[in-house]
């Protein structure tokens, strides 16, 4: 038994030796990245105009950051202002898939991050603009009754701005928001900002809104009075616009006046004039008209007798008390 406490001493009392073993780099603490500048409406949807991206903590002197595009080899950041770096291979728009995780000076690094997703998208296509309908008596004159746009070429999501500034759409001088055309003379600029935040090349159209009915400003011909009518005799008046009209037959029957001769109602067919702002309206005495008689003078334009009368816009003209025989 004496002997086994004996050997137990020395065993306790022997030099202990550790192996040295070697040890790997561990990982420092967990890191994550996102867009330094998601641009746009959105400021979670990772589309954006600038592809920089963000480190979650402060890159020290001594840690660089290492990163991987779309799967391809590691490169080493360039850092600005201790969190931020512009990946290479972004030149293009497209979508990008980005990994990375920061390295220490003894080798340890972080675990790579979650991939970043990313849209980057520098431009946005000008929209193709145009007049929907120009109505009226020519289809590109610009003189219309219907002001509405065709509008085409627009991103998914993206945003329609319309401008009266001139184009510009400088927040500071901008007549710019929704689209309000006015009556008489219209110039708009229109733009699309697509999800990014880019504004595409404002493109213009200018069009004369009218909406308004011409009405007749004079009227030349025989006023009221005790009339002579032989057959064949002509008596005609003449209707003066402030614009040209023009004259178009329906159903075959074009325009008339209706007067009034011995008490009979008659009617004067337009003759001439279709074009300028001066229509002629004329009637020929038959031998059952013949004779002396009082002659009223027409005191209502109206299209109830047949025809059509549009200004250069399509307006069509409508009933209006004549005004009296000018002198």
């Amino acid at each position: 038994m004496p002997r086994h406490r004996a050997s137990s001493r020395r065993k306790l009392d022997a030099p202990i030796r550790l192996g040295i073993e070697a040890m790997e780099p561990r990982q420092v603490c967990a890191v994550a990245i996102g867009l330094a500048d998601d641009t746009g409406r959105s400021r979670t949807d990772r589309v954006t105009s600038n592809p920089t991206i963000a480190v979650n903590r402060t890159v020290t002197a001594s840690q660089r950051v290492e990163y991987t595009v779309n799967g391809g080899p590691a490169q080493t950041a360039t850092i600005t202002n201790g969190r931020t770096f512009l990946p290479e291979g972004l030149e293009v728009d497209g979508h990008y898939r980005i990994v990375a995780r920061i390295v220490d000076a003894a080798g340890r690094s972080t675990s790579p991050t979650l991939p970043l997703a990313i849209k980057v998208d520098r431009t946005a296509s000008p929209l193709n603009l145009s007049l929907r309908q120009d109505t009226g008596v020519s289809s590109s004159d610009g003189i219309t009754t219907m002001a509405g746009l065709a509008i085409s070429g627009q991103e998914p999501r993206a945003v329609v701005q319309f401008s009266r500034d001139s184009g510009s759409f400088d927040p500071l001088t901008a007549v710019w928001g929704s689209y309000r055309p006015q009556a008489g003379e219209n110039r708009w600029w229109v733009r699309q900002v697509d999800p990014a935040g880019n504004g595409s090349t404002p493109v213009s159209v200018s069009f004369t809104l009218d909406t308004a009915t011409d009405r007749v400003s004079r009227l030349e011909g025989p006023k009221s009075a005790t009339y002579e009518a032989v057959e064949g005799s002509v008596v005609s008046w003449t209707l003066q616009f402030d614009q040209p009209m023009q004259v178009a037959p329906l159903n075959g029957t074009l325009p008339a006046l209706k007067f009034t001769f011995r008490g009979r109602d008659l009617l004067a067919r337009y003759q001439e004039g279709s074009g300028t702002n001066r229509l002629t309206y004329a009637y020929t005495f038959t031998a059952a008209d013949a004779g002396t008689g009082e002659l009223t003078a027409p005191v209502t334009s109206c299209l109830c007798y047949g025809g059509t009368i549009t200004d250069a816009a399509g307006n069509r003209h409508r009933k209006q008390a004549l005004p009296p025989v000018a002198v």
